[in-house]
């Protein structure tokens, strides 16, 4: 496994592992324009289990699959939180 950055056209960046051509391993992807921050493990260019951060300063923690949100995490929006299960 190899590491490196790469921008994105729109303005998105990430930095972290890859392999295979696809970020893999530990890595941080930022959105465009600020539009939001994943920081976590990755699997052959998906998210598996980490902390995203919206622009508003709301966060989700925990597992995702094939890009969404599944398995047990937290959500938090202020001072609201929801721990448990997406699917």
């Amino acid at each position: 496994m190899s590491g490196g950055r790469f921008e994105f056209d729109d303005g998105g960046a990430y930095c972290g592992g890859w392999e295979g051509g696809k970020a893999h391993g530990h890595g941080i992807c930022t959105g465009p324009k600020g539009q939001g921050e994943f920081s976590g493990s990755w699997n052959y260019g998906f998210e598996v289990v980490g902390l995203y951060t919206w622009p508003s300063g709301n966060t989700y923690e925990g597992y995702w699959s094939q890009g969404k949100r599944h398995g047990l995490g937290v959500e938090t929006k202020g001072h609201w939180f929801y721990k448990g299960e997406w699917t």
